[in-house]
């Protein structure tokens, strides 16, 4: 009896030292933040049924992850080629630099922060819907 109450407690203090914050990658699948920057508004999108994110800075892009527990690791992405304000522009370009150094992401309370190796993040804010979403409200002219 002894050793049923010892290992009952001992299941209990293994599961209370647990982070019940553990991240999981599932936890991102179809969810949609934005990260509103000095220069430009990023957004940042996670397919929900497969490995893939996309979004917009200046550009629309669209790329690859891989998760496991709170480690991320993004592919080089593709985007496509438009012109936008400098400022805007450098912004693209340094975020398009940093995805591929991020090594852990944590989400907490809406929040995601993304962390690279070298110790710089970038943090954004969930949003319910895609912001990328157009709705197109088609209006019927009748003439008699």
């Amino acid at each position: 009896m002894k050793f049923k109450l010892f290992a009952i407690g001992a299941c209990a203090m293994a599961l209370a030292a647990c982070d019940m914050n553990t991240q999981s990658p599932d936890m991102l699948k179809g969810k949609h933040f934005v990260a509103n920057q000095p220069d430009a508004t990023i957004v940042l999108s996670f397919a929900p049924d497969e490995m893939r994110v996309n979004g917009k800075v200046v550009n629309l892009y669209n790329g690859g992850y891989t998760a496991d527990g709170n480690n991320i690791k993004f592919d080089g992405f593709a985007s496509t080629m438009m012109m936008g304000e400098p400022n805007a522009m450098a912004a693209e370009t340094e975020y398009f630099q940093f995805m591929p150094t991020v090594e852990t992401y944590e989400l907490r309370d809406g929040i995601l922060t993304l962390t690279a190796s070298d110790g710089k993040e970038i943090v954004f804010t969930m949003v319910e819907t895609d912001p990328l979403a157009t709705t197109e409200t088609v209006s019927e002219t009748v003439t008699e």
